[in-house]
């Protein structure tokens, strides 16, 4: 019977197949690392388009039920921070006592939700209008 000695020094990776596989995570984490930065800026930026959005939904639900966030407000600023705010319906209806505002956005920081989503938000004064623009 023949028995067959195994090297203990043959068994594991050699050094250039060690050095293969970090040169190739090393170009996968290249590749990678650019898109996540990019995956987070379009999340803020869907975050800011969404919130503009709700502003303008909610200004415009609000001004149908006899609430209106602009009275005695000239800049869109204002008028944002106002809706964001919000307000209750005190016009006798079927609205009265219901509450219109958008809860959850930031407006105390500069550079804030609010900055972000009145890039696209457009005040109509001639119509008395919050557009939201999407551009």
């Amino acid at each position: 019977m023949k028995v067959n000695k195994k090297n203990p020094l043959a068994a594991g990776f050699s050094l250039v197949e060690m050095l293969v596989v970090i040169a190739v995570i090393g170009i996968i984490a290249a590749i990678a690392v650019p898109n996540i930065g990019k995956i987070n800026d379009s999340a803020k930026d869907a975050r800011k388009r969404r919130n503009a959005q709700n502003i303008a939904s909610v200004f415009a639900s609000a001004q149908a039920a006899g609430l209106d966030f602009s009275t005695g407000l000239t800049t869109e600023s204002d008028i944002i921070g106002a809706v964001i705010d919000g307000g209750t319906v005190t016009e006798v209806g079927p609205f009265n006592g219901t509450f219109f505002g958008v809860p959850n956005v930031d407006k105390t920081v500069a550079g804030s939700e609010t900055d972000g989503a009145a890039k696209y938000l457009s005040w109509d004064a001639t119509n008395g209008l919050l557009l939201y623009t999407g551009k």
